[in-house]
């Protein structure tokens, strides 16, 4: 398997306890690659944009960092970034055969994708010695390969909303127990916080197993909020002091994520001590593609991976922010497991005079159909009938003639395809 191929579209997914004691096994001949000081980080929304400010800010310091993320948007490699680089295919085939090797060894073991996956990247953070890694991870918590991590220097949850419904349970309390079953004995945690029935869930997990825990919401305020694709500025204020900042994410929901980053960096000072400077360099530069990521003006042309209610309701934020009532043109597609039903009212409820474009990815098993989406679309208010145009690109020319901002949603899958499609043909 070369670095740069497409994941198959069903690797990422929370394991089994009989899983995770495979991937144990195969940690074990693989001599534990999980003692590289590192910052875990799970949740619903936002945990990608965390750690990648949280990297950035790393690497202005002065460290070797690995972050390691998932999905890719249109690149294996991209999961796995050193100093903010893809390592070269050469590696990953060798780390890759590694873990073949050891699976030969062990023929009662077997390993999902993403945990394969796992077991390779960790191999290799620890192989390229880096100072500190960022690990996301792949879904929920409790139960990920990535959890294979002994003492993460830092537990970080960002915020939760119902997703998975069918893997991590059915309400907020279940998913919840799954993503705080990240936080480890002796350890420390740092939950971004919610509604106050999580709040104390987090407390009694860090209770029950030791961990020094903090809940960001009751200790850090963020205010004098100026959004703009550019970006976003802010003022932080925490327990270290207050500083006005400028993330370079576009984005309502971005000064949290970059300020929960901000926190988690004071909390681990100790070990890797981060100066003013290189926190403001670092949220100045950091990059996350394919969320509220701007790849034409005039119109605007805006990609982003909000795939869930709770990540369309924050999108939502932000485009009211950015355009008020303005018309918008949005070219929709869902993976039919998703509760797509949900995002489509609260866009039509948001935007009445917006257009729908529905569309569909060529070969992706799980996709829902066009028709399917403009049917069930046509229930709300839209500024016009909902239309099924199955080709995004053929949809988003369509949307582009209108002359009004287009946003381009509904999956990390479809916004990593269209991406790719529109910088191989130069279309934009």
């Amino acid at each position: 398997m070369g670095c740069c191929r497409k994941a198959p579209e069903l690797s990422d997914k929370p394991e089994s306890l009989q899983g995770l004691v495979f991937v144990e096994k195969v940690f074990e001949e693989l001599g534990d690659p999980s003692r590289f000081p590192a910052v875990h980080i799970a949740g619903t929304n936002g945990k990608g944009s965390t750690a990648a400010c949280l990297d950035s800010m790393l690497r202005a310091a002065g460290y070797r960092t690995a972050l390691y993320t998932s999905p890719h948007l249109t690149c294996l490699g991209e999961r796995l970034l050193v100093d903010g680089r893809m390592l070269g295919c050469e590696k990953w085939l060798d780390a890759l055969e590694r873990v073949s090797a050891v699976l030969k060894k062990l023929p009662e073991v077997r390993l999902g994708y993403f945990q394969a996956l796992t077991a390779a990247a960790f191999w290799l953070i620890e192989r390229e010695k880096v100072d500190a890694a960022v690990i996301e991870t792949g879904l929920g918590g409790r139960l990920d390969a990535t959890n294979m991590l002994r003492r993460p220097l830092l537990s970080v949850i960002t915020p939760l909303g119902m997703d998975h419904m069918h893997l991590l349970g059915d309400s907020l309390s279940e998913i919840a127990a799954e993503k705080f079953g990240i936080v480890k004995p002796g350890g420390r945690a740092l939950y971004c916080g919610g509604e106050a029935a999580l709040n104390e869930q987090f407390r009694r997990r860090c209770a029950e197993v030791n961990a020094v825990g903090e809940i960001f919401s009751e200790r850090c305020r963020i205010a004098g909020v100026q959004t703009s694709l550019d970006g976003n500025l802010f003022t932080y204020a925490g327990p270290q002091g207050t500083r006005r900042c400028f993330v370079r994410l576009a984005g309502l929901h971005q000064p949290e994520n970059a300020s929960l980053a901000l926190r988690a960096l004071e909390m681990i000072s100790d070990r890797l001590p981060v100066g003013a400077g290189a926190m403001e360099k670092g949220l100045a530069e950091v990059s996350w593609p394919g969320r509220m990521e701007v790849m034409h003006r005039g119109p605007d042309v805006i990609l982003d991976g909000a795939h869930n209610p709770h990540g369309t309701a924050a999108l939502i934020r932000s485009l009211k922010a950015l355009y008020g009532d303005r018309p918008l043109s949005f070219v929709y597609t869902s993976m039919a497991d998703k509760d797509y039903a949900a995002s489509l009212a609260l866009y039509a409820r948001a935007f009445p005079q917006a257009r729908l474009f529905c569309v569909e990815l060529e070969g992706a098993q799980r996709c829902e159909s066009a028709e399917v989406l403009a049917r069930t679309a046509a229930a709300f208010p839209w500024g016009g009938e909902p239309l099924a145009v199955k080709d995004p690109l053929t949809a988003l020319k369509a949307a582009m003639a209108l002359g009004d901002p287009v946003i381009l949603c509904g999956s990390l899958y479809f916004v990593g395809t269209i991406r790719r499609r529109i910088k191989d043909d130069g279309w934009l």
